[in-house]
């Protein structure tokens, strides 16, 4: 029986230190039938020469460079080449576990009718070494409103946890629209993808990791929030007209509660409430852990 084709398209720029273990957790996947296409969105580091030597070691890995224009692009660059029945997409600085692929094409085989199969994830915080994991909700088979509603809210993958049928797109189609070039363009994508209402399955095992230093979900919540109002202007045409009516408004409110929330611990150190009650608890604390190292002392 023949194996179906799975092309991985992987994109970087600059990521010299992290790329060579994302293409080795595509390497050391247990299903071998793919083809990894990494785009190289004009890195200026030592990223292509890593690329490279490995792609003539294994024929699999194919290299294309690109002046930078954006993840987007990249990805669409890399759809082009691709000669899978199966897509893929894989950011240079996270990683696959070894049995993703086997797994998800299992899904397929058992379900022939589904287009999309998300894979749970985990998460990986440079800074701290730690592998993490956050609950998040359960994908329905038509997940539409849970994209559009709940999305960072309830509702989150990577886009390296899903694994899509090539046909989704018709010929001549890419995957990501090239009239939109700001950030959010992950959620503007999925969003996109639930809106061919074929249908969806999430997989219940953590195949996939995604890496970060811990910070990203608050350092940069400001402009996340604008994005998102930008990436919902350009949704709503999309959308059907129910959704139209509440759908900017909605992810004004959801932008400014997260940027809010992200705040609260700054906002309650600066409040004249928060200075003191802190210098009225703070001695008590102190004496408490006086007690305790007593006691702790005397147990000796």
């Amino acid at each position: 029986m023949n194996q179906p084709l799975i092309s991985v398209i992987v994109t970087c720029y600059n990521q010299e230190a992290s790329i060579n273990k994302t293409l080795d957790s595509v390497k050391n996947q247990t299903f071998t039938n793919w083809e990894c296409i990494v785009v190289d969105d004009g890195s200026t580091d030592g990223g292509a020469a890593i690329i490279k030597d490995l792609a003539k070691s294994d024929s699999r890995f194919i290299y294309k460079y690109q002046e930078n224009s954006g993840v987007a692009n990249a990805r669409n660059i890399g759809f082009k080449l691709a000669t899978g029945t199966f897509i893929n997409f894989l950011d240079g600085d996270d990683t696959f576990l070894p049995k993703k692929l086997e797994h998800q094409l299992n899904v397929f085989d058992e379900h022939p009718n589904i287009f999309i199969c998300i894979c749970d994830h985990q998460h990986y915080i440079e800074n701290t070494k730690k592998v993490v994991y956050y609950p998040y909700e359960t994908l329905n088979h038509n997940p539409l409103e849970q994209l559009v509603y709940k999305w960072q809210i309830g509702v989150a993958f990577p886009q390296h946890a899903p694994l899509y049928k090539k046909s989704l797109w018709s010929n001549n189609e890419l995957p990501y629209p090239i009239d939109y070039a700001k950030r959010s363009e992950d959620w503007v994508f999925n969003v996109l993808v639930a809106l061919k209402e074929k249908p969806y399955y999430f997989l219940n095992k953590v195949l996939c990791t995604y890496h970060h230093d811990g910070n990203n979900f608050t350092k940069d919540v400001m402009n996340s929030a604008v994005s998102a109002i930008h990436a919902a202007m350009y949704l709503n045409p999309y959308l059907p007209k129910n959704y139209q009516v509440n759908f900017i408004d909605h992810t004004i409110r959801k932008s400014m509660n997260r940027y809010l929330e992200s705040q609260r611990p700054d906002i309650l150190r600066e409040s004249g409430n928060w200075r003191l009650g802190n210098l009225i608890t703070k001695p008590l604390f102190n004496i408490k852990k006086s007690i305790r190292k007593g006691i702790e002392k005397a147990s000796f």
